[in-house]
């Protein structure tokens, strides 16, 4: 078995299908030895991806888009959850037009920030026209939102959820602008890791489609792999959450989705305002070749 590699993820529910690979030892069962640390630091991410720490792991479907300039990019290669982030206020509004001049809580350079981008937008607003917070850690800017510090927050599932139960409003749910399904979080494999070793990458892969059976056929026991990460929620927390950031690991038919977004992050100044779509960003060629040959092997196997 090779050297342990350290696995990067978010914060979200929609990084399940890693935390039930990790949790059952299917990455165990490919040959890889992992580790997926705790992280509430929404940032933890991409600095990983970026210092060079972890070569693999999950990370918000924008993050290949916005590290595309770097000497060593992270490259999309599968996906892992989709949807399940929201625009939430703290009052019943009309459209998000009657946010303007509000304080509005979201994260920097996450898939949250480019969904209120987008949300403003199309109201015929700009993110100049309300009043950003950005925070690094979820549970300050919940705690921000519940003291009535900000007007509206961006969250993902299990604590939008949660943040519903106690009277927030949503006033997007991602597909009134982006479309039924989008991807939220994905599978990140760095530029070099990917080109050195595709056998590890598509290892990977493996183990999270094998990871996302096991949510499909026994949702609570891949739940109970996701307690440690999520303390405090119960698995009927995470069970009802689950039904609205589901999770998938194909989508070859998202990558539309994916670099729709690139307008967006020019917007939002986290790429250069002259940068070429990077259309090196996304590569699911090691996911297609392992679709197409799961459906060849079960037919031998019988």
């Amino acid at each position: 078995m090779s050297e342990t590699l350290v696995l990067t993820h978010g914060c979200s529910l929609s990084n399940l299908p890693l935390f039930v690979a990790v949790g059952e030892g299917l990455f165990a069962d490919q040959g890889l030895r992992v580790e997926a640390p705790y992280f509430d630091d929404i940032t933890s991410t991409a600095e990983l991806l970026a210092t060079g720490v972890a070569d693999l792991g999950t990370a918000g479907f924008t993050q290949p888009l916005i590290d595309s300039g770097r000497t060593d990019p992270p490259v999309l290669v599968a996906g892992s959850g989709l949807m399940g982030v929201f625009v939430l206020t703290r009052e019943m509004l009309p459209d998000a037009a009657a946010l303007a001049g509000a304080p509005v809580g979201t994260f920097r350079t996450d898939p949250m920030e480019v969904l209120l981008h987008d949300v403003l937008n199309a109201a015929g607003l700009a993110m100049s026209d309300v009043e950003i917070r950005y925070f690094d850690v979820l549970n300050h800017a919940i705690e921000a939102f519940e003291a009535g510090e900000l007007a509206a927050l961006t969250l993902a599932e299990p604590y939008a959820g949660r943040v519903c139960a106690a009277g927030a409003h949503v006033l997007s749910d991602g597909t009134d602008v982006w479309g039924d399904p989008f991807p939220d979080t994905t599978l990140v494999a760095s530029s070099r890791f990917l080109r050195e070793r595709p056998d590890q990458v598509r290892a990977a892969i493996r183990a999270m489609l094998r990871a996302h059976d096991l949510i499909l056929t026994d949702l609570p026991a891949a739940l109970r792999h996701a307690r440690d990460y999520f303390p405090g929620y119960s698995l009927d927390e995470l069970a009802d959450a689950v039904g609205r950031q589901p999770s998938r690991i194909d989508i070859r038919d998202l990558t539309a989705t994916v670099y729709g977004r690139w307008d967006s992050l020019r917007s939002l100044d986290l790429v250069s305002q002259d940068a070429e779509m990077p259309l090196h960003a996304v590569n699911l060629d090691l996911l297609n070749a392992e679709l197409t040959a799961v459906p060849a092997a079960k037919e031998i196997a019988r």
